[in-house]
């Protein structure tokens, strides 16, 4: 298993999606499927660094966050 599986099937499970699904929706561009399993405050966080373009610079100056993106994109 490579790190971004270990990372999807991490995230999956705090969301309580099958990891299969949260991929999909992430290979979509579904943030809609992905939100709705968060809970309240999780989900407000989430579209704060979602709305916040420094923020999503920061995190997708992250290597791991960077491969996961070329990994999507395939």
């Amino acid at each position: 298993m490579n790190g971004i599986e270990k990372l999807v099937k991490t995230a999956s499970a705090k969301l309580g999606m099958k990891p299969e699904n949260l991929m999909n929706a992430l290979e979509k561009g579904d943030m809609n499927s992905v939100l709705a399993n968060m809970k309240p405050a999780d989900k407000q966080k989430m579209k704060s660094i979602l709305e916040n373009g420094t923020a999503m610079e920061k995190i997708m100056g992250n290597p791991q966050a960077a491969a996961m993106m070329r990994q999507m994109k395939k």
